[in-house]
């Protein structure tokens, strides 16, 4: 996934998370009631819709660049998130930083 941050804005960000082409499958359905998208020491917390994750990315404290980040997704059984994209994953998630 490749999403873009535009920095000191107030744009919300939406993408979609899927899951080995499950049409049925959603992040809601399988419980995750929230999200944050980190960048090294940097977050921002997200809101989950069937499998969108939305967030305001132009908060991260991040200077213009691309980043790879992570998504964790929280919920009932995950209280400390679960990591469902970022380094290492078979789903990536590049942040793109722009002012």
């Amino acid at each position: 996934m490749r999403v873009m941050a535009f920095k000191g804005f107030d744009n919300v960000e939406t993408f979609t998370v899927s899951k080995d082409g499950d049409d049925q499958w959603t992040l809601q359905s399988a419980g995750f009631t929230s999200a944050r998208i980190i960048v090294g020491d940097t977050q921002v917390d997200g809101d989950i819709s069937g499998n969108d994750v939305s967030a305001t990315l132009g908060d991260l404290d991040l200077p213009v660049g691309n980043y790879d980040a992570k998504l964790v997704a929280y919920s009932s059984v995950y209280p400390d998130g679960l990591v469902i994209a970022g380094p290492g994953l078979p789903e990536k998630l590049d942040v793109h930083v722009r002012e």
